[in-house]
């Protein structure tokens, strides 16, 4: 079990990457890309699901790169997607899940740059989610918890938290070490850990990369 989910763990990578390259600018239809995103799941092996994944990211972006090359488990990614029609670069930090502690399905967290000042807050997902389509998500601190109501990515692999990114640094969850997670929705719910240490480091670079103007 434990080398299995260590094999998941360029996959659910690739996922988090997947939603950033298909909403940070729209290079592509998101419901072309929805319906081959399907028709990659549907491969067996993991090796073989991730190049699917991986050529799906390559039709969508010119170029996508990571600051860190390929991050540690442990470690904020900062990912960079050059726009092919011009303008700025979008760029995210992004957190994988707790592999032990989560459901295959939850990617992890996102954090990207948005065109008017903040941050856009997404939990990328593996299993796609009709796009525009609204889930619960239950956040569990201890013995206390806290929802919110999420909508889904245009592409539908990401759902986006109606929250800004300094509730982790100055707001209500800050000192938190972690998220606990739990995606409510109609066929199986979605149950994770992610953890939030090296955050604060990790927003002041993005904040530092972010686009001017």
């Amino acid at each position: 079990m434990a080398a299995a989910r260590t094999n998941l763990i360029p996959l659910i990578l690739t996922a988090a990457t997947f939603y950033f390259a298909q909403t940070a600018i729209g290079f592509v239809q998101p419901t072309d890309m929805s319906s081959d995103f399907e028709e990659c799941k549907k491969i067996a092996s993991d090796q073989g699901r991730l190049d699917c994944f991986r050529k799906l990211i390559q039709r969508g972006t010119s170029e996508t790169t990571t600051a860190e090359g390929t991050p540690a488990k442990d470690a904020w990614a900062l990912i960079r997607t050059r726009n092919p029609k011009g303008g700025p670069d979008a760029v995210a930090i992004t957190k994988t899940a707790d592999t032990a502690r989560s459901d295959p399905d939850l990617a992890g967290l996102i954090i990207r740059c948005q065109e008017k000042p903040g941050f856009e807050i997404a939990l990328g997902t593996v299993r796609p989610f009709p796009p525009r389509t609204k889930r619960d998500v239950v956040f569990t601190f201890g013995t206390e918890q806290s929802i919110l109501h999420a909508e889904a990515s245009p592409a539908g692999t990401a759902l986006i938290l109606p929250i800004d990114a300094t509730a982790f640094t100055t707001g209500p969850w800050r000192g938190l070490k972690e998220l606990a997670v739990t995606i409510k929705d109609p066929e199986v719910e979605i149950r994770g850990v992610i953890p939030l240490d090296g955050l604060a480091p990790a927003l002041a670079k993005l904040t530092a990369n972010c686009p001017s103007g």
